[in-house]
């Protein structure tokens, strides 16, 4: 789910889960100051995650979403014990919570005069999906764009074949989305999970053979 979330709309920082506690029952002890526990003392705090001591005001938990780098946040959601449904009601809300600048014709000509290359993609179609106006006049132009981004990729497929080293990349964090934290001695080590290789592919080259072999885990649960 992490990869269906927009960017923050105000800064472009990455959003990620924030958890916190919320009072939910009366202080039951005039002695504990109900300020410290979050109801009046203002809304619940990111990463507010300590156990309260058994004699507190009971708590529940809460999940949002919210940039790191400007605090954007999404309102709390309650969540019981399996969250999946508070945070995918948060991911909802955080993706609704758009205001994007309309862009204009005088955007697209400025790209026109730019010598553009493949890594100008992502802004490209960020750009285009934001267009207003008349067609017949912008129509021309992303035409244009589209050619000339053609015209490169088509070119830096000879010098520069991308394709494998992110087939590569994406092998590599599945292995590090499954590997483990392991106690040895009081020493921590990173523990990679056992491959196993199917017997049909023992005739594959040696590289062949491991991306398969690799290709063949299961995803980890992105949430």
């Amino acid at each position: 789910m992490y990869e269906q979330l927009v960017p923050c709309d105000h800064c472009g920082g990455r959003p990620t889960i924030g958890r916190s506690q919320r009072l939910i029952a009366p202080c039951p002890d005039p002695i504990y100051d109900p300020s410290r526990w979050g109801r009046f003392a203002g809304p619940p705090r990111v990463g507010d995650i300590a156990r309260r001591p058994p004699e507190a005001p009971e708590t529940e938990p809460l999940v949002c979403i919210y940039c790191a780098e400007c605090g954007m946040q999404t309102p709390w959601q309650p969540c019981q014990e399996d969250d999946t449904v508070a945070r995918n009601t948060v991911a909802e809300i955080w993706n609704r919570r758009l205001n994007r600048p309309e862009a204009e014709k005088s955007d697209l000509q400025r790209l026109v005069e730019r010598e553009l290359g493949v890594t100008d993609i992502p802004a490209i179609i960020e750009l285009v999906s934001r267009l207003e106006g008349d067609w017949s006049e912008l129509g021309p132009m992303v035409k244009m764009i589209a050619r000339r981004l053609v015209d490169a990729t088509v070119v830096s497929f000879d010098s520069w074949p991308i394709d494998p080293v992110l087939n590569d990349a994406a092998r590599y964090r599945k292995l590090v989305q499954l590997a483990k934290w392991v106690e040895i001695e009081g020493e921590r080590y990173a523990q990679f999970p056992n491959v196993y290789t199917h017997p049909e592919h023992q005739d594959m080259l040696y590289e062949d053979a491991i991306a398969a072999a690799v290709d063949s885990l299961p995803d980890r649960d992105r949430w």
